[in-house]
């Protein structure tokens, strides 16, 4: 046994540390932003040609950015926000980049370039700081900013304000008002002081319902009231004058309430101006920028220099304030710092090679015509409009251009992560199939001589490619770090040929294969076809129709087997067929109510959605009875989950475990006294695991004389409580899931089992295999029936914050995990308490004669187990990996692939450690035997 849980954790230790390179490698951390600027000189242009300029004077003396969190462009209405929308000077919409989360978003404000998607994982933890945006620059300038809100700005910008007033509980989901009325509290007493220049104030409470509640919520439209009223006060009070104030949104929200995918009302926001000078704008249409426009815009109206990371464009709608002769200085500015940007990006052999010279024509042209229109003493309307549409036409293609470079990729890590990575999946996956076909019962051990030859040759590997410019290391540290995964690549390497040869060398290895059947074909083709279907795009963003298809045919192919082995036999018996078939239809009626508990569950959620009937209804009476029915979903679910934990508990056991439940149902449908509620459902869970723990290790007090007994008792207290903290976690019409799944489960492993014991051709392995395989498709269907799907707007946010009063990333973290991954996780655990609870002693006497030299322990049995569901679990990330670098130019790499890489990485972090968990149980229990 050791030698297994060593080869299984070193090889899938190899696996997912190779992986986390490949991320580290694909999604670097963006070095433009944090890193450079300070020490650029990017000051006004002051002259044009022989025409010596002057800097315009400022238009406000203090400017507002008051960004409301998932504020999308639909919400701005005259219907919910009849104020803003009437008295805006000017109302313009923004399109966002992906990931639509908070803190690339605010990079992307105050700096004015594409955040990297590896954002999307820095906005959870720490932040970096940054080291050059517009604060910096109005820092710089002696221009002072206070902030009111989101804490996420104080980790960007830990030194820069003048005063601030940072939510500290911004993680905190369920606080809809406290922390925005403390914003607006500290916004009267700010308004009245004049020693800042630049205020910030991010309101959360609009995101937080929408991750709670969803996008249909009536709290939705109340905040969005609470919101104008802001902007009433602000805009109307007597102490805005000669102020200005911009109204935005970091992102959307989707309907459903989340955030982070791609969808049409993530992407795009409102950007309201108000003035004490202006007049309402009543335009017919509405203009269309970039979020990273926001920045040079803001840079102007400051009066500061324009950060060097920003690659934005001027929006001209907001310069109306200024005369033709300012705001041809400011194009003219702007272009200028684009125009530098791009001549630090390309050499000038690749401007020539490419085609780019046009950009300096367009600049020299505009440059031209603003110089006559300042010596026509600015009356030349042509020469002014002239000027105007080239600089904007060089600002504008420069800003694309480059926004299409900011992507770069580390090809050093890359490269090293995907040999790792293949190598260590076709390992484990030529190793299992050795397992399964030959008659060896060894697995792998490391051999000391191959180990010390792959350290020699992964050292002689990094110094050539070093020397030869392969590599590129920043220190000496990084390039012997890099030397790890080249040696294990080595040893993986040499270990495949070694394989290879014993497999094609026939003293070593019989050939003959033992299964004549069309099932293991079968089974294997589906998991290929899975794996390639994530070259395609629309697969992916559709994945759920996958497994919705693959998982209930296997579940009809199995049920299909086992009608066909009894009819068969009735056939040849000579009895009455009709009969026979009526009789076999309701001898399975349990098989048949799975495959309906399917269907209803697969429409009970639409993938990628929240449940949102009750919003949607309009009329009183559908709403009361949908709540009736949900209501009843609910019940129903929480008594099929008693009933379905008897079989893991005693009397007294269960007792608390409707307890627990019971609380569940008073959490959900109660809304008093949570906290009281919570405290009684975990002491309940507290009082099970003693239960069987004291079982344990107190009344037989010999825990290693009955492994068999005590890890099933072990196993079904962990189970128990697993599944009943996720029915906490799950939306109450969700929790139907998991007793669904557990009967799916259960009822699939009666048919293997049917199957394995009526047809005397079914080996032991195979059999084996028909279980770990249905296990993957159910527990993945399950999980796309949850509403789960491969962007990141459909996590649930909600389910981290239960019982919770203040933000803890530990305890959300993992509850979010746990709610999301439910559905893999519970059907690892249950496929392991059925393996320990599978005897042997049920199979027929000739099948364990013939299998004695195959399988010699219950402990072959569970590692082959693992080693399975582990194949098959890194297989399609290992492949995905070599799909994902083929498409990094794809339209949607960002959009729909990346979002994938992150599900996939995850995926396999929760498998490994249910395999650590499960194997720390195997070692303490000792189920060797030996």
């Amino acid at each position: 046994m050791d030698h297994t849980f060593n080869y299984l954790f070193y090889i899938l230790s190899a696996f997912f540390g190779g992986s986390l390179i490949f991320l580290v490698g694909f999604f670097p951390v963006s070095q433009n932003l944090g890193t450079i600027g300070s020490n650029y000189g990017n000051s006004s242009p002051l002259s044009l040609h022989d025409k010596r300029l002057s800097v315009p004077n400022l238009q406000h003396e203090q400017v507002i950015l008051m960004l409301i969190d998932a504020w999308r462009s639909d919400f701005a209405n005259e219907t919910n926000m009849p104020y803003s929308h009437k008295k805006a000077c000017s109302h313009i919409n923004i399109k966002v980049n992906i990931p639509t989360v908070t803190m690339p978003r605010l990079k992307t404000i105050t700096t004015g370039t594409i955040s990297n998607f590896i954002d999307i994982i820095l906005n959870l933890g720490n932040t970096e700081k940054l080291s050059d945006s517009l604060l910096h620059r109005a820092n710089t300038k002696g221009k002072r900013t206070v902030f009111a809100g989101d804490q996420t700005w104080m980790q960007l910008f830990p030194d820069i304000f003048l005063r601030h007033y940072a939510n500290m509980d911004s993680f905190f989901v369920n606080d809809f008002y406290e922390g925005d009325k403390n914003i607006t509290a500290n916004v009267r007493k700010e308004l009245a002081l004049k020693d800042w220049q630049f205020m910030i104030l991010h309101y959360l409470g609009l995101d937080h319902i929408g991750h709670v509640e969803g996008s249909h919520s009536h709290k939705i439209f109340e905040k969005l009231r609470e919101m104008d009223n802001v902007v009433n006060y602000i805009s109307s009070s007597k102490l805005f004058q000669n102020k200005l104030l911009l109204v935005t949104g970091d992102h959307g929200m989707r309907n459903g309430g989340s955030h982070g995918g791609s969808d049409k009302e993530e992407l795009y926001v409102p950007l309201m101006l108000f003035s004490d000078r202006c007049q309402s704008m009543k335009q017919n249409y509405t203009p269309e920028y970039n979020q990273i426009d926001i920045t040079p815009t803001l840079a102007i109206l400051l009066g500061i220099d324009i950060p060097f990371s920003s690659i934005g464009c001027l929006i001209s709608e907001f310069l109306m304030d200024y005369s033709r002769e300012e705001q041809l200085y400011f194009y003219y500015y702007n272009a200028l710092h684009l125009v530098e940007k791009f001549r630090n990006t390309y050499t000038l052999n690749e401007i020539k090679t490419q085609s780019l010279t046009d950009y300096y024509f367009w600049l020299a042209e505009a440059e031209l015509e603003h110089k006559r229109f300042l010596e026509s003493n600015a009356a030349s309307m042509l020469s002014y409009e002239k000027a105007r549409q080239n600089y904007m036409r060089v600002s504008k293609s420069i800003s694309k251009l480059l926004g299409d470079t900011l992507v770069k990729y580390d090809n050093d890590l890359i490269f090293i992560s995907l040999v790792l990575t293949t190598l260590a999946a076709i390992h484990l996956i030529i190793n299992t199939l050795l397992k399964i076909l030959s008659k060896s019962t060894q697995w792998p051990q490391f051999v000391s001589g191959r180990v010390f030859l792959s350290a020699i040759m992964s050292v002689a590997i990094n110094c050539v490619a070093h020397f030869l410019n392969l590599i590129y290391s920043r220190h000496f540290v990084y390039s012997a770090i890099l030397t790890i995964p080249i040696a294990i690549s080595i040893y993986l390497g040499l270990d495949i040929m070694d394989l290879f040869l014993k497999m094609f060398t026939p003293v070593t290895y019989s050939r003959r294969s033992q299964f004549n059947l069309s099932i293991l074909w079968i089974l294997f083709s589906f998991l290929l076809l899975h794996t390639f279907s994530l070259s395609s795009s629309s697969f992916i963003e559709e994945e759920h129709q996958t497994w919705y298809y693959l998982a209930p045919t296997l579940l009809v192919f199995l049920a299909i087997q086992n009608f066909y082995i009894n009819v068969k036999k009735v056939w040849n018996a000579g009895r009455d067929v009709v009969s026979v078939l009526v009789t076999e239809l309701w001898h399975n009626r349990s098989y048949v109510l799975a495959m309906l508990l399917v269907i209803f569950c697969r429409r009970l959620n639409q993938t990628g959605d929240k449940f949102r009937h009750l919003e949607d209804i309009g009329d009183v009476l559908a709403r009361e009875q949908n709540y009736a029915y949900l209501l009843g979903i609910f019940i129903t679910a929480l008594i099929c989950l008693l009933w379905t934990l008897n079989n893991f508990n005693t009397r007294q056991e269960l007792w608390f475990c409707g307890l627990a439940l019971f609380c569940v149902f008073l959490y959900r449908e109660w809304g008093q006294y949570n906290f009281l509620v919570l405290l009684t459902c975990w002491m309940s869970l507290a009082a099970i695991t003693f239960l069987h723990y004291r079982k344990i290790f107190c009344i037989r007090k010999n825990f290693a004389c009955d492994v068999n007994d005590n890890l099933v008792q072990l196993w079904g207290s962990n189970f128990t409580v697993i599944v009943i903290i996720s029915a906490l976690l799950h939306k109450p019409h969700n929790v139907i899931l998991v007793p669904a799944l557990i009967y799916t489960l259960d009822r699939s492993y009666t048919m293997c089992d049917n199957l394995y014991m009526k047809a005397k051709r079914h080996y032991n392995c195979f059999y084996i295999m028909f279980k770990v395989f249905i296990t993957i498709f159910i527990g993945n269907m399950y999980y796309f029936f949850q509403g789960n799907s491969n962007s990141l707007s459909t996590i649930d946010l909600n389910p981290g914050y239960v019982g919770l009063s203040s933000y803890n990333p530990l305890v959300a973290g993992s509850f979010i995990t746990l709610n999301t991954y439910s559905a893999p996780i519970i059907s690892f655990l249950y496929l392991m308490w059925h393996m320990f609870t599978t005897r042997k002693t049920c199979l027929p006497t000739n099948q364990q004669n013939s299998n004695a030299s195959f399988l010699n322990s219950k402990d072959d049995d569970l590692y082959l187990v693992i080693s399975l569901f582990a194949a098959a679990t890194v297989m399609p990330v290992a492949v995905y990996w070599l799909l994902l670098v083929g498409f990094r130019h794809h339209l949607f790499i960002y959009s729909v692939f990346a979002p994938k890489a992150f599900y996939e990485c995850f995926n396999i972090l929760v498998f490994y450690l249910n395999f650590i968990l499960t194997n720390l149980y195997f070692r303490l229990f000792q189920l060797n035997n030996e």
